[in-house]
């Protein structure tokens, strides 16, 4: 039996190679820059890394509503459990999550969740998509 030469394997190896490729490299840039952002400010927030996940917040909801020293203090008086989305709803330009996010007290170790809701929108100028509903409120609620 003959051996396949190179020109016989090109298809082969064509389609193994593009079978292997990423789809993610096959989505549109908005969706990509999504799945980025997503990954991006939901390990920021896990590992309570808040002042990085505030850079995600959309600089208009900033300009409206700062971060202020109190909220600050409560980011830096918790650790993160778990950051589960629960639902999300995607939209043209748009995507609305809900969050249930684990807290623990650093100083008295008393665990309690909160739920979040993250409304984002796609900034087609910039390539970004932005937080609009800012970072979760964390005040105790009594």
């Amino acid at each position: 039996m003959r051996q396949p030469t190179l020109r016989q394997l090109f298809p082969w190896i064509a389609m193994a190679l593009l079978a292997g490729c990423s789809m993610d490299a096959l989505k549109p840039t908005a969706a990509r820059a999504l799945d980025l952002a997503f990954y991006e400010f939901s390990s920021d927030v896990r590992w309570g890394d808040f002042e990085a996940a505030y850079a995600f917040v959309d600089p208009k909801t900033k300009a409206e509503h700062p971060l202020t020293d109190l909220e600050r203090a409560r980011f830096k008086q918790v650790e993160v459990s778990s950051y589960d989305v629960v639902s999300r709803v995607d939209g043209i330009g748009i995507v609305d999550q809900q969050v249930q996010l684990g807290l623990i007290n650093r100083n008295t170790q008393i665990p309690r969740s909160i739920v979040y809701h993250e409304h984002w929108r796609w900034d087609a100028e910039k390539k970004k998509w932005w937080l609009v509903s800012g970072l979760p409120d964390i005040a105790p609620q009594d």
